[in-house]
């Protein structure tokens, strides 16, 4: 099926953006590009899919939806989506899709919700807490992502999150996260920069909850 000119500058605007992205595999050796298997795992991401395999079955449910799109004629193998995201560079790769959702979608919404996630069966072997794990900040009511950041093996979500606030347009927002982000810092930097905080703190052994909210 041929592309129509709109999919076509959509397939080429992503490959082009994704083409900055180095790729570490040997030329001899590739049967599908870094760009095809960025586009599908971005997809799947967007879609609220964190794990490996639920990534795999979105590209093998969309299968047509990626050939007459994108122009992707094959979905690539399981150990194939799980090397290169293994070796890419995980910071650089959100920072793109952040800037493709800023150039192709409105922001609308006043709610930014906070979310970690790990991509599952992404882990080397013998270290199941080396996993590919990203910070995400979007817009509920658009579902536009405005911030992703990597978290790295040596630091956690907290310290991701207050850095991610340095470059977020917050003013006028409300901003919900999970309870561990109810952190002086977090808060007094969201006050700061002219937002509000939304955090529910979770007490089991009261079973009580709490709600914490700052502006």
């Amino acid at each position: 099926m041929a592309l129509k000119t709109g999919d076509e500058m959509d397939a080429r605007y992503l490959q082009a953006k994704f083409s900055v992205i180095e790729d570490y595999r040997h030329a001899s050796y590739i049967d599908h590009t870094l760009a095809d298997i960025l586009i599908i795992v971005m997809s799947a991401v967007l879609c609220g899919l964190d794990g490996l395999a639920e990534i795999m079955q979105h590209a093998t449910n969309r299968a047509e939806f990626f050939k007459d799109k994108f122009g992707i004629e094959q979905i690539p193998s399981k150990p194939t989506v799980s090397r290169v995201l293994n070796m890419i560079n995980g910071d650089a790769v959100a920072q793109i899709i952040i800037e493709i959702m800023r150039e192709r979608s409105d922001i609308v919404g006043d709610i930014i919700a906070v979310d970690g996630k790990a991509i599952t069966s992404t882990s080397k072997p013998g270290s199941p807490h080396s996993a590919l794990q990203i910070l995400t900040a979007y817009i509920t009511e658009s579902s536009v992502v405005i911030g992703q950041q990597a978290i790295h093996g040596k630091t956690n979500e907290i310290p991701v999150f207050q850095a991610m606030l340095g470059v977020l347009a917050i003013k006028g927002k409300t901003i919900t996260a999970d309870a561990m982000h109810c952190q002086k810092e977090t808060c007094e930097k969201i006050i700061a920069a002219g937002g509000t905080m939304f955090l529910v703190s979770r007490k089991t052994k009261k079973r009580c909850m709490t709600t914490w909210h700052y502006s």
